[in-house]
């Protein structure tokens, strides 16, 4: 699957955004700002076993991104991802009940 490769930063989770801060200087684009109402796909994502954390990311779609967004090399993967997923189900079904 090709993806966007992101990684050297910081993933934030608000309550109803997924944020990225670069912590090369000078990598403002880099930054990214997802709201998780907007995540179509959100999985655990292997990239290389060489690569800290094991090569362990989390790869996220919108229907903004021709591709996932993989942020890599993460060290608490798994941990990253509950909480991600859970603030997900959280709001998309908070979303869903307001609808209703």
């Amino acid at each position: 699957m090709p993806t966007d490769y992101i990684r050297n930063g910081i993933l934030y989770v608000t309550e109803n955004y997924l944020c990225f801060e670069s912590s090369k200087s000078g990598s403002s684009k880099r930054n990214k700002v997802i709201k998780l109402t907007d995540i179509t796909d959100i999985q655990k994502y292997k990239v290389l076993s060489v690569l800290p954390g094991s090569g362990m990311g989390i790869a996220v779609s919108t229907p903004s991104t021709q591709k996932p967004l993989v942020f890599g090399a993460m060290v608490h993967r798994d941990e990253a991802f509950e909480t991600i997923f859970n603030q997900y189900v959280k709001i998309t079904s908070a979303s869903s009940n307001s609808e209703s």
